[in-house]
């Protein structure tokens, strides 16, 4: 499925432009970043590569001797057998653990890393390649984005697509991409896997040196790093590959837009409208500075609509998918709630995760590139069942 290595060897095709200030690298704009020295990730004999995205797994809610130590473990064995079940379902090709992979506030220094051992155990159990985004509560008093990132590239490299192309340091480092390819031996991909870090906060309430820094306390995508980093490195696949493929992107908060969505009743969970928590909203007050990041995800449609789907977590009882003018056209989905830890809603009691089945067939069809995509539960049920697509729901556009 990923059989061979293949490694970057396109430095110098554009003409290097110093990086903004904040960047972890001084070199995005000059290479393709995603190209990296490791197994390269292909569709199957079929033509189909599968993705199955988990969202707020919550792993560690417990607070040492106190009176969540006894139903903390047990909520966390819950959560793994939860993946087990789906991923034995769904054999996927892929997993995306799209942020809040613990509950920082409730974790030791000590061990907090540990809990992304338990997080990723059914994954690595049965040697699936895998990528993270960071939500909020993965930033607290004794962890952040980057120590998650660092812990997960040296202990899960084999396995491990994370990176930290670029981004502030240590709250919103996680932003990158991954080229899945048709066949081993192309040169351009048949999709990209945008991952971007939307670098919030919840306080931190364990036995760390002091609260978290002011800076952390965000709710969007960086817009001083990942914009410029987007448009740089879509402008390089231009260069080097003609077109830019199609485009999946995660994050773990939702984009502002998604606010006018969800009242479209599309299938799908609605018990926790996002509302106002979403991207660039800040004491329930919207400040538009998520806005450059969407408008450069926007970009990678290049006219085409080929963003296949944004999806996010953050809101456990949300597990839809909508689009309409008021999202550009953009499809913007909710993964639902995979965790036994973290609040539950009343349709969100049965834990599930969002599968993205891609085709190469879909991806070439002449009236656009689409995606099919449902919902995948613990019970062995799946729900929710719809084309991303030029088709769906075009009476809102």
């Amino acid at each position: 499925m990923y059989a061979s290595l293949f490694v970057s060897a396109l430095a110098g095709l554009a003409a290097a432009v110093p990086a903004p200030t904040g960047s972890r690298r001084s070199d995005w704009t000059s290479e393709l970043l995603g190209l990296v020295s490791k197994k390269k990730l292909t569709f199957d004999r079929t033509g189909s590569f599968k993705v199955v995205s988990f969202s707020d797994m919550h792993f560690g809610e417990r607070w040492g001797n106190g009176s969540w130590a006894v139903w903390g473990p047990s909520n966390d064995n819950m959560t793994q057998q939860v993946h087990s079940i789906i991923l034995d379902q769904e054999k996927p090709d892929y997993v995306v653990f799209n942020g809040d992979l613990m509950t920082g506030e409730n974790v030791f220094a000590n061990n907090a890393t540990g809990y992304l051992d338990q997080c990723f155990a059914p994954t690595v159990k049965r040697r699936i390649p895998f990528s993270c985004t960071h939500g909020n509560h993965d930033n607290a008093n004794n962890i952040n984005h980057q120590e998650e990132i660092e812990y997960e590239q040296k202990h899960y490299g084999d396995l491990s697509y994370t990176r930290m192309d670029v981004g502030p340091e240590p709250w919103g480092v996680g932003n990158y991409w991954v080229p899945v390819y048709a066949n081993e031996g192309d040169w351009a991909p048949a999709v990209i896997m945008w991952f971007f870090d939307s670098r919030s906060f919840t306080s931190g309430t364990g036995n760390g040196p002091g609260p978290v820094a002011p800076s952390a306390n965000y709710y969007w995508i960086d817009e001083n790093t990942v914009p410029a980093y987007i448009d740089g490195q879509s402008g390089l696949m231009r260069k080097t590959w003609g077109s830019l493929p199609p485009s999946l992107v995660f994050v773990h908060i939702p984009f502002q837009r998604s606010d006018q969505l969800y009242q479209l009743g599309t299938p799908g969970d609605h018990d926790d409208e996002p509302d106002p928590s979403t991207q660039g909203t800040i004491n329930n007050t919207y400040t538009g500075l998520d806005a450059p990041a969407f408008t450069s995800i926007f970009g990678l449609g290049d006219g085409q609509n080929k963003v296949l789907a944004i999806t996010s977590g953050h809101d456990h009882g949300e597990s839809w998918c909508a689009r309409s003018s008021n999202s550009s056209g953009i499809p913007l989905c909710f993964d639902g709630h995979s965790g036994y830890g973290g609040y539950v809603t009343p349709n969100s009691q049965v834990r599930n995760g969002r599968v993205f089945n891609l085709k190469l067939s879909d991806l070439r069809s002449n009236s656009g590139p689409k995606v099919q995509t449902w919902n995948s539960y613990e019970n062995k049920t799946i729900n929710d069942q719809v084309t991303l697509g030029p088709d769906f729901m075009k009476n809102y556009l």
